[in-house]
């Protein structure tokens, strides 16, 4: 799990380890929000997509994550 900013490092180290398939979950960046609100459905949605993927076969994962594109969110492309 980690947030959008980050999410193409995430691939690259993967990548990089020989394990290009692993299943990345994204959570927006910055994770923080001043509405209680804003975090606690953050916080909801990113735990049923732990539990959707602690879930799925293993094949289906690779399938779903081995290609899976991660670009920089344009708020943090150079200028």
């Amino acid at each position: 799990m980690i947030s959008t900013a980050f999410a193409p490092l995430a691939q690259i180290v993967s990548q990089g380890i020989g394990v290009p398939y692993l299943p990345i979950l994204v959570v927006p960046h910055p994770v923080g929000d001043p509405s209680e609100a804003v975090v606690r459905k953050r916080g909801e949605d990113i735990a049923a997509e732990c539990a959707r993927v602690l879930t799925t076969p293993a094949e289906t994962l690779v399938r779903e994550f081995a290609n899976k594109p991660f670009p920089l969110p344009h708020a943090v492309m150079p200028r």
